[in-house]
């Protein structure tokens, strides 16, 4: 049984939806016309004519829970300390307007103090967010309606990953809803061989390009331009420098006041774009098909490492929604497919290569065919003990190809990539990749040479901008252990 001293509009609420719930209450109150209001409101409640502050010992001894919900904050503290005095034991709430009033209620005995004005704050917050995302959706609804027939072109970053892929064929379904066509584009390669299965399983049309003037074509028929998991034109993605798209989606550090766009949405805090776009599909009252609904809860556990690297709460949000869609075995097959001969060999030069100065470790693998395979290596040297950032690297065409994980709270990897490599560098505080430019370097005849040259150069600019160009590792060489 509760027992309720005092109301006030709010008390009066709470009093008649606690009845109509069938709990059985009693309110102590020394205003008649409150207590008639109340009795008029539900006569099933019984009330008690009686000071708050001096509530009957019979009352009180009856109740599991004592609830003060008086507006004075005085008598409500009367009230606490008079429960306190009879009773010791019971379980007490009160109301506070504000924190001092709180901590004077805690400090005389009470359970649980409830907060009003930060309630309100909540609640002012939680609309305010409500209509941002409702202005959000009719913002983005209108830049795709934009398009007409010409349609709307999604760009994915280069060598795009499940969230990339994820959230491109969820603004394609948004688009659908539009009624508006579009199509998904990429630079690069998908070569990661779960990026592939996920390509291949859900039979997505995703249209590979070779190169700028391909995007300037496509710019040109296409009746509006997206950007997905990338922000910045030409910075890891096939759009050409200077491009202003109308839709930008990411998740990535930036600097957001240098980025131009029709409708830009970069919510860094977040741990997948995947989430972002959930939330869009709920608020245009998508439900995603399995597929979708698969692909994107799979882009949300790659991008935050099974939920335990950046994952906040939209992201956990999201995946609530997700999951009762999903094809289990679908998602099954999309994150077991067999391991290419490439990928294991490259996994194998990273660790035969590996530099490890304090708890930093760098690897050169030489030239590659399989760029998706560097990040494969890098989760891999990071589970070595006493290994907290690794950079794994290697040569494809006419470019090295970064690729960096760290465990590391003291490390902002998106950073400290930028720092050392430049612009085309960057990702998260845990993760990040870039691209280096070999320019007339990657015409040198002497290949081995160029490696040398290529790896001592990257992995003095890692160490040096980590703080760890004097420390070396005391193991014996791989060479030396060959040899004997």
């Amino acid at each position: 049984m509760y027992a309720i001293l005092g109301c006030d509009l709010t008390g009066k609420d709470i009093v008649q939806r606690l009845s109509e719930e069938g709990n059985e209450l009693t309110l102590c109150e020394k205003d008649e016309n409150t207590l008639a209001l109340v009795q008029q409101i539900n006569p099933n409640i019984t009330v008690v004519r009686a000071e708050p502050t001096r509530p009957p010992a019979s009352l009180l001894e009856k109740a599991s829970v004592v609830a003060i919900l008086g507006i004075d904050h005085e008598a409500n503290l009367k009230a606490l300390k008079e429960v306190r005095r009879q009773f010791p034991e019971k379980f007490v709430l009160t109301v506070a307007s504000g924190p001092e009033e709180a901590a004077a209620l805690r400090q005389s005995g009470s359970n649980v103090v409830v907060e009003c004005s930060s309630i309100m704050a909540k609640a002012v917050l939680e609309e305010l967010e409500a209509a941002a995302q409702r202005q959000s959706v009719i913002a983005l609804a209108r830049e795709i309606k934009g398009a007409n027939t010409r349609g709307l072109a999604i760009f994915l970053q280069d060598n795009p990953d499940p969230d990339a892929i994820a959230s491109g064929l969820a603004l394609k379904r948004i688009a659908e809803k539009c009624e508006v066509e579009s199509r998904i584009y990429y630079g690069g390669n998908i070569g990661h061989q779960q990026n592939r299965a996920l390509v291949n399983l859900l039979e997505t049309n995703l249209i590979q390009l070779d190169s700028s003037q391909e995007a300037r074509d496509i710019l040109n028929s296409a009746g509006k331009v997206a950007l997905i998991e990338a922000s910045t034109p030409s910075k890891n993605n096939i759009l050409p420098e200077g491009t202003v798209p109308d839709i930008i989606v990411d998740h990535h550090q930036t600097d957001v006041s240098t980025v131009k766009g029709g409708f830009i949405d970069i919510e860094t805090k977040i741990g997948a774009t995947s989430s972002i776009m959930t939330r869009y599909i709920r608020l245009f009252g998508i439900k995603p098909d399995p597929p979708l609904a698969t692909a994107l809860l799979y882009g949300i556990k790659v991008d935050t490492q099974d939920f335990t690297r950046n994952a906040t709460a939209k992201d956990m949000e999201a995946v609530t929604f997700l999951s009762p869609l999903i094809d289990l075995n679908l998602l099954k097959d999309i994150e077991n497919p067999p391991m290419s001969s490439e990928t294991l060999d490259i996994i194998g030069r990273a660790i035969r290569n590996r530099e490890i100065r304090g708890s930093y470790l760098a690897s050169f693998v030489e030239f590659i065919n399989d760029r998706d395979a560097l990040p494969q290596a890098a989760e891999v040297m990071l589970q070595l003990e006493g290994v907290d950032t690794v950079l794994v690297s290697g040569i494809c065409e006419d470019k090295v190809y970064l690729s960096a994980r760290s465990r590391d709270p003291r490390v902002n990897l998106a950073l400290l990539l930028q720092k050392a490599f430049g612009k085309n560098a960057g990702g998260h505080a845990t993760m990040a990749a870039g691209t280096i430019e070999l320019g007339i370097f990657g015409t040198v005849s002497d290949k081995k040479a160029l490696l040398k040259v290529t790896a001592d150069a990257v992995k003095k600019r890692f160490f040096s901008v980590v703080g760890a160009e004097f420390e070396k590792e005391e193991l014996v060489e791989d060479s030396a252990i060959e040899e004997e």
